[in-house]
């Protein structure tokens, strides 16, 4: 009985809502036409079955790389991953960078020097070319030891297949001396110790003692110095490469300088006083030019020959100094007076002073190089250098030995009353060289 009066209420109330949706105005809708049906403009029906759409992915533009193009114009580019592996085999003939150390042990040429000093065992003046005379300095170098040195290399590639670059060499030689150190207290069987000369005023052979018996006691010191370096900027060009010749040019500029030093020092022991003399001659040579040069590589496996030569022409400044300067202590009572004078033995008031000099000036270059390849990147090597310097000025070939005795101070403290011409400064040019060893690393990354 209950359950038939649930229904009737359910009926009632589904035929009130019913009502109230009628009453309530609402717009109409257009006609829906179906989905698969296409009007003709005849007004004619097709019908169609439904195709799916498919949504096309959205395509992701790289990520550009550094220095390549952006834009309408930019092409597909390798990841920069990818880049980074293939790199470091895309290596041109030069090589992006590469870089050199080398040990120099090299020779250079013999210093020039004149009869500087003379003795005798009898007693008699050590006078040039007189019986029983000897030169013990003078006519030939005092030594000819090796000199230690380096040389760096940078150089770098200037465009993208590594065929043309920049390099920049230095190499420097270390300040060698040699030196000679002559005394009569020393050496007993030297009883005459001098400086030979040419007297001006009579054109013979004469000699300044600086020991002899009964008259003097003295020594000599004498030493010659040697020092060297260079700077190159040269642009190498790659001219051909195969697998086992690679020939480069190159063009540039080039400075070498050269320095030496002679000096005489003495210690004299008079009657009329003692004191130090000493002669200064110095030889500088400051070369400025351009050079032109071919570098050839031989490989043979993990083998290699390079052989290189340069030659530069330019302008070579040569100066050259003379100094001298004489003490002289005379005994008094209770002390000694000093009393210092211009001028030594060989370099007087007519030759001290500075004097430059230019002119023309060839520096060429020979180089080969023997050495193994260790890597991909690296190679050591041992070889042999020559460079040579067609004008140079060298300190033991501007003494004059022609001199007048009025000018030295050690005997004339008031120096000469008319004025001298000699000794003068000779200028004289000779060529100079160096060779010896290189021992170096070189890499190429």
């Amino acid at each position: 009985m209950c359950g038939r009066w649930w229904l009737i209420l359910l009926a009632l109330i589904a035929v009130a809502s019913r009502g109230a949706a009628q009453a309530m105005p609402h717009p109409e809708l257009p006609p829906v036409v179906p989905l698969d049906v296409v009007g003709l403009p005849g007004g004619l029906e097709v019908s169609r079955p439904l195709t799916p759409v498919e949504i096309p992915p959205v395509a992701v533009a790289p990520k550009p790389v550094v220095g390549e193009p952006v834009g309408p114009s930019a092409v597909p580019v390798q990841r920069v991953e990818e880049l980074q592996q293939v790199a470091p085999t895309l290596r041109g003939p030069l090589g992006p960078r590469w870089d050199a150390l080398e040990l120099l042990i090299w020779w250079p040429k013999a210093a020039p020097l004149p009869p500087l000093v003379t003795a005798t065992r009898s007693g008699a003046l050590p006078i040039l070319g007189d019986p029983g005379t000897e030169v013990l300095v003078g006519g030939r170098a005092l030594a000819n030891p090796d000199i230690a040195g380096g040389r760096f290399v940078l150089g770098r590639a200037l465009n993208t297949r590594q065929t043309l670059g920049l390099e920049a060499v230095y190499f420097f030689l270390g300040s060698r001396t040699d030196s000679v150190i002559l005394s009569d207290a020393a050496t007993p069987r030297i009883r005459t110790l001098g400086l030979p000369y040419v007297d001006e005023r009579t054109g013979a052979e004469q000699v300044f003692p600086l020991a002899l018996p009964g008259v003097a006691r003295g020594s000599v010191f004498v030493s010659t110095t040697t020092r060297a370096q260079g700077v190159e900027a040269n642009l190498v060009a790659n001219l051909a490469d195969t697998s086992r010749v690679r020939l480069n040019g190159l063009m540039g500029y080039r400075y070498l300088q050269i320095n030496e030093g002679l000096t005489i020092e003495q210690f004299r022991t008079s009657p009329g006083g003692f004191g130090p003399i000493y002669d200064q001659f110095d030889g500088h040579n400051r070369f400025h030019g351009g050079q032109v040069g071919l570098s050839l590589d031989l490989s043979q496996a993990s083998l290699y020959c390079e052989l290189t030569g340069k030659v530069a022409f330019g302008q070579s400044t040569e100066v050259v100094k003379i100094d001298g300067a004489t003490t002289i202590f005379t005994p008094t009572l209770g002390g000694a007076t000093v009393a210092d004078f211009p001028g030594g033995v060989y370099a007087l008031l007519s030759n001290m002073g500075r004097y430059t000099r230019t002119g023309f000036a060839v520096v060429p270059e020979a180089m080969v190089k023997l050495g193994v390849k260790i890597s991909d990147t690296g190679r050591v090597y041992i070889g042999y250098q020559f460079l040579y310097l067609s004008s140079a000025v060298r300190p033991g070939e501007q003494i004059d030995r022609m001199l007048n005795p009025a000018q030295i101070a050690a005997w004339n403290p008031a120096g000469s009353f008319f004025a001298q011409d000699r000794p003068r400064v000779p200028f004289a040019r000779s060529d100079y060289w160096l060779q010896g060893l290189t021992i170096g690393l070189e890499t190429r990354y």
